[in-house]
């Protein structure tokens, strides 16, 4: 029986040994060890956050979480045993690798928690054997748990594998690629990958492989926002329990970067090599995040709801009322109302008068000179015609990832047009001052037209009111009196 794939829950809550919440029985048997003394024993590597919790004799601890999955993470020496339970019911136990000493995934719950909301209560029981040597020993390094989608993710621990959607890879040169034991890693010089991730540090985990002959010592680099920090990739290594063989580590640390701001960060990692030959692979096994705290300023508010690689989550401000929006609407409101009825009481006085003029119209019943070529946007006629254009906007993808919008001026004509040369003729005996006054009569009866048609009431088989420009639609029952 095989556990859990990394690739099918790539992303954990990580509980040290050391949360208060985990509770152990009988609390006199386990003891702390901060000195990492199992480290370097097996091919495990180092146990995370460099502390164990754990005893020699026979106990027990429980943990309660609300998730999808979990599985308890455990270092161990000698000769021993466990079993585990989620809610009293048995799950699934791992046989034991004696020369691997640490990061044992000692059991999980698989499947059986899909689906569920409600608070489980991981338990797992250590025991020994009469005949067990003196020295041996099991530890809690870690508790690793899949939360539910709707759980905040303020101030924990994730565990991201190297398979998550957030992780991306920059593989045109086909350096990436799957090197075994749960890593991606790449020899070529310059080749990158990537992790956007909300929260206050991160540390990446790799796999050392073990052949001085093909893996040597070489170098590498990150960047958080931009700024570059140089790391080592270290030669192949031996381990106490490989009889003095080079042999492969994982869960190697590679690096966790300096203290960040709890925001949105872009981590970038790749390869430099230089002159190296034969260098040790840049190997991504996973990342661990610290999350943002719940009352950070954060691009994600206070929640980090998304955890990592996606978009940030609106802050609780997002949804109260926007009092001054609402104001506004109550007062636009009223104003647009008293606007209509002033309207309609208007247009009724007029059709009893019988008269048709509208603010903007030209009035010929003076007898003013019709010398007027166009319209405003206003509707006012002007003296002139005035030199349009109509702009329209295109969207344009700037080297910063931005879009912009560029007008771009079409030049049109004026609503009227102007008087052409052909109006207006020289004869043999003067100025032709009946070809002035024929033109003039023609524009005047245009514009007569004009306001004419933009005053008439239009009548439509439904009961709408429709008031475009100057043309005013009533019902067809509407009556004046």
């Amino acid at each position: 029986m095989t556990s859990t794939p990394d690739t099918a829950v790539p992303r954990l809550v990580v509980v040290d040994d050391t949360d208060p919440l985990i509770q152990y029985s009988p609390s006199s048997a386990f003891s702390l060890d901060s000195e990492g003394k199992l480290d370097g024993q097996g091919y495990g590597g180092p146990v995370f956050n460099h502390t164990l919790t754990g005893t020699t004799t026979n106990g027990s601890f429980t943990y309660n979480f609300k998730g999808t999955f979990v599985r308890a993470m455990l270092a161990a020496e000698g000769l021993y045993g466990w079993n585990c339970t989620v809610d009293n019911h048995v799950i699934t136990s791992f046989d034991v690798d004696t020369p691997q000493v640490t990061n044992y995934i000692a059991c999980d719950s698989a499947g059986t928690l899909a689906g569920s909301t409600n608070e489980h209560a991981l338990g797992v029981n250590f025991f020994f054997f009469p005949d067990s040597p003196s020295n041996s020993s099991i530890w809690l390094d870690s508790i690793q748990y899949q939360p539910l989608p709707s759980d905040p993710l303020d101030a924990l621990t994730l565990r991201i594998h190297n398979s998550d959607p957030s992780v991306t890879y920059s593989n045109s040169s086909g350096g990436w690629s799957f090197q075994g034991i749960n890593s991606n890693a790449t020899d070529i010089t310059g080749t990158s990958m990537g992790l956007a991730f909300n929260g206050t540090s991160a540390s990446l985990y790799s796999v050392n492989f073990g052949d001085p002959a093909q893996f040597n010592a070489s170098t590498a680099f990150y960047t958080v926002d931009g700024d570059s920090t140089d790391f080592d990739l270290p030669g192949s290594a031996k381990t106490a329990n490989s009889r003095g063989n080079f042999t492969n580590i994982s869960n190697w640390p590679l690096f966790t970067t300096p203290d960040l701001s709890a925001t949105q960060h872009n981590l970038n990692v790749a390869t430099s090599y230089n002159s190296s030959t034969e260098p040790q692979y840049l190997a991504i096994e996973y990342f661990i995040i610290q999350t943002n705290p719940a009352n950070s300023s954060s691009t994600e508010g206070s929640s980090n709801s998304t955890g990592v690689g996606s978009t940030p989550a609106a802050s609780l401000d997002d949804h109260k009322p926007a009092v001054g929006a609402i104001v506004g609407g109550i007062l636009g409101g009223i104003v647009g109302l008293a606007v209509l009825v002033l309207g309609l009481f208007l247009f009724r006085r007029r059709r009893k008068n019988g008269q048709y003029r509208f603010t903007g119209m030209l009035d010929l019943s003076d007898g003013a000179s019709p010398d007027h070529f166009g319209s405003d946007s206003a509707g006012i006629i002007s003296s002139k015609p005035s030199a349009m254009q109509s702009v329209s906007s295109s969207h344009h993808l700037t080297s910063g990832g931005t879009f912009t919008d560029t007008p771009h001026r079409f030049p049109t004509s004026s609503r009227h047009d102007s008087p052409s040369s052909e109006n207006i003729t020289e004869t043999t005996g003067g100025f032709n001052s009946n070809r002035l006054v024929s033109m003039k009569n023609a524009q005047r009866l245009e514009v007569r037209e004009e306001q004419l048609r933009r005053a008439e009431v239009r009548m439509h088989t439904d009961s709408g009111v429709r008031l475009p420009s100057e043309i005013h639609d009533v019902p067809p029952t509407y009556t004046e009196y």
